[in-house]
């Protein structure tokens, strides 16, 4: 074969008609319905029959049906790109809401804490004052032999 003899480099040189029997015709039929890349998901090259312009068409064909597949599974991935994206950016936001409430909620219990220390020195100061009262009184009583009022005349 000599380059630009108008003889494809598929073909089996002479006459290119007929070169596929008709179990190979039934499979490149199938293929042709379905494209060659729907099968087993690896690259399968086109089976072409007929005179030199129709296997062009044929393989043409073949690789606009191809390249609409690619097209249709590539527009695909990009809008499940742009769902996973739209996912993420909401998972964000989530997760940012939720650091704010976070640190809110940390706030409003370092306050609480804050309060209850307050609240429980100031009770700590009554019981300290009523101890140092009833202390005072017991002793009194103690010192007056029993009653409350003391008479010393």
């Amino acid at each position: 074969m000599n380059y630009g003899s108008g003889i494809p480099v598929w073909g089996k040189g002479g006459n290119n008609r007929n070169i596929m029997n008709s179990e190979e015709q039934r499979e490149v039929n199938n293929l042709r319905q379905g494209g060659y890349q729907s099968g087993s998901g690896s690259y399968q090259p086109p089976h072409v029959s007929g005179n030199y312009s129709e296997q062009q068409t044929g393989i043409m064909e073949d690789t606009m049906r191809t390249h609409y597949q690619a097209e249709g599974a590539a527009a695909t991935v990009l809008s499940q790109m742009t769902q996973q994206r739209q996912q993420l950016h909401g998972a964000n936001d989530v997760v940012y809401n939720m650091k704010e409430t976070t640190e809110k909620a940390k706030n409003e219990m370092t306050n609480l804490i804050a309060k209850v220390r307050a609240k429980k020195q100031k009770l700590q100061l009554i019981v300290a004052v009523l101890s140092a009262v009833d202390l005072f009184l017991f002793l009194r009583i103690v010192a007056c032999g029993g009653t409350f009022f003391c008479r010393r005349y």
